[in-house]
């Protein structure tokens, strides 16, 4: 086993809890398992992917608009799985503690957004990882901005209008892409 007694356990009871097999997940790298509980946890709160912000907009955009993506499928899923074994299962413990100890936690995320409280969500959706998985915070959230961050800066020099969707933990703090953007000399409204 990878995960702590005390994890394993809390996996079992929090599989229970969202109605999942943990003999199945327990079979899967520490980053997908974590990542189906996630899926499990934010539909139980209601969450519903044919209601995001991202498909909403793309319903708005115009049929010529030109869509891109700042990585593809591939290059996400390594940014998961190319961590150590020791942070996917830091991660993933810390997940599982907060799905239990916490299950209102993506309410309290949607409704800190809602409320435009940063520094609740700099708590909420980003501190957690930073503690729990700093290795994986830098991969997940730090260097992706910096990237991100490049990428909007060439697009931003150009000509026409640009709309992007990113999750909230890369709108936030000091490192987050407005952040960084302003730091450039653009005048950014918003978090």
């Amino acid at each position: 086993r990878l995960m702590s007694p005390q994890g394993a356990a809390r996996l079992a009871r929090v599989c229970q809890t969202y109605g999942l097999a943990a003999p199945l997940l327990e079979r899967f790298q520490p980053w997908m398992a974590e990542v189906v509980l996630a899926g499990a946890a934010y539909r139980a709160a209601g969450a519903d992917a044919e209601s995001g912000v991202e498909k909403a907009l793309a319903a708005q955009a115009p049929p010529a608009a030109e869509r891109r993506a700042f990585e593809t499928a591939a290059e996400q899923m390594e940014l998961f799985a190319g961590g150590s074994i020791a942070e996917q299962v830091a991660s993933l413990e810390q997940s599982l503690e907060e799905m239990e100890t916490d299950p209102a936690s993506y309410r309290a995320l949607v409704d800190a957004w809602m409320a435009a409280d940063l520094a609740g969500l700099e708590r909420d959706a980003l501190d957690p990882m930073r503690k729990a998985a700093p290795a994986l915070f830098t991969r997940m959230v730090t260097q992706r901005n910096i990237a991100w961050t490049r990428a909007l800066d060439a697009r931003l020099k150009g000509r026409g209008r640009t709309v992007v969707v990113v999750g909230v933990g890369h709108l936030v703090g000091a490192e987050g892409v407005p952040a960084r953007l302003r730091a450039l000399g653009y005048s950014v409204k918003g978090p």
